[in-house]
């Protein structure tokens, strides 16, 4: 969805203020030089002390047409926005979303979850996990190709060898 255009140095520092993840596939440019813009994107060209008025126009805008899902509770069923939710995983043959420390029914297939949440940060890590890339804290190489995800929850999320290459491809590892 982004491709950020900045000095080497300044790369890691903005990336963090604008709280972006570069793709091979994007739409938006975000760059601090007004000669690296492309004519078929759309271009924001900003300095680095505008950087978090930029992050704020990019969730009004571009984060914030987001997705809800329909989830059960206790007190009976409650739409919640997808950036909100971790993680989803499959536990005795149900699909829970987590959100912090909650884990919630949802009423959906995992296939459906996956088709429904492609283009909103939401990658398969495995046959029971769907993650939001946005909720990754770090990752960490595992045994026999495999990846192990740190969520910022403190969660922990292991990418099956199956799905290793696609995930390392979206986020450009």
């Amino acid at each position: 969805m982004f491709k950020l255009k900045v000095p080497k140095e300044d790369r890691a520092r903005i990336r963090n203020k604008l709280k972006i993840i570069d793709s091979k596939k994007y739409e938006y440019v975000l760059t601090t030089d007004k000669d690296a813009i492309e004519s078929d994107k759309i271009n924001i060209v900003f300095t680095e002390e505008q950087a978090e008025k930029v992050d704020l126009m990019l969730n009004s805008i571009v984060k914030g047409e987001d997705v809800f899902i329909s989830i059960e509770t206790e007190y009976g069923t409650k739409n919640v926005e997808s950036r909100r939710i971790h993680y989803f995983v499959i536990e005795n043959e149900e699909v829970m979303a987590v959100m912090m420390k909650q884990k919630v029914l949802v009423k959906m297939k995992l296939y459906e979850l996956e088709a429904t949440l492609k283009n909103k940060y939401f990658i398969r890590v495995s046959k029971y996990a769907l993650v939001n890339i946005n909720k990754i804290d770090y990752i960490k190489p595992a045994f026999n190709s495999k990846l192990l995800l740190l969520m910022k929850n403190g969660d922990k999320v292991e990418v099956n060898r199956r799905y290793y290459k696609a995930f390392k491809q979206t986020l450009n590892l």
